[in-house]
């Protein structure tokens, strides 16, 4: 596993796969960000309905 960024380097497989970064920090306006920031969004009342019902059935629950 020569020149790979694997973090478990005991691992006896090959990795494939990527990576993706995602900095979820607000950037000021000091750190080049000179936009206004777009508004909040909210999810639409027949999703969340949707959603709800898929937890109360328990199909996304993590199960550990």
């Amino acid at each position: 596993m020569k020149d790979c960024d694997v973090p478990d380097h005991a691992i006896s497989e090959i990795p494939s796969g990527s990576k993706l970064g995602i900095a979820a920090m607000k950037t000021l306006p000091g750190e080049g960000f000179k936009r206004p920031w777009p508004a909040l969004i909210k999810m639409d009342e027949e999703v969340q309905a949707k959603v709800e019902k898929l937890f109360a059935t328990d199909n996304l629950r993590s199960h550990g």
